[in-house]
């Protein structure tokens, strides 16, 4: 199906476009089906960022002295061989590959029954200064 899969928590905090970025799925949530495009919207024009992903729900308030909130927990991968632009209507996606999901330590396969957490984290400049950003998270249980 190319409806919306996941379930969106963590409130993202307003970025410099005044309103929080959105994070969203889409395809199947079927693990085997291998078919999961991740989007981020709302995201000031032309900010570069790529998304984050864990097995693990947290949450940070301000982590590096970014303007947002990390909604991971634990193990934190990144898609950063995956930079990408926001271009003019500050959004980008990526389709990932659930058999080589990044990790620290490599690339780990996704399994049916597994919960697989997912951000956007992107530039952002606030009150003149440059900084970054993160979408809210997006839950994906996979079946």
């Amino acid at each position: 199906s190319s409806g919306g899969i996941g379930t969106n928590y963590c409130a993202a905090h307003a970025n410099s476009t005044g309103q929080p970025a959105a994070m969203a799925a889409s395809g199947s949530a079927v693990a085997a089906a291998n078919d999961v495009t991740l989007a981020a919207s709302r995201m000031p024009a032309n900010a570069f960022g790529y998304f984050i992903v864990s097995q693990t729900a947290g949450f940070a308030a301000n982590p590096g002295g970014s303007a947002g909130n990390l909604c991971l927990g634990g193990t934190i991968g990144r898609y950063d061989q995956s930079v990408q632009s926001s271009g003019a209507t500050g959004a980008f996606g990526l389709a990932i590959d659930l058999t080589s999901i990044p990790m620290p330590t490599g690339t780990v396969s996704a399994a049916a029954g597994e919960t697989w957490r997912f951000q956007a984290w992107f530039r952002d400049a606030q009150g003149g200064s440059a900084t970054s950003n993160f979408t809210d998270g997006l839950a994906v249980t996979l079946q």
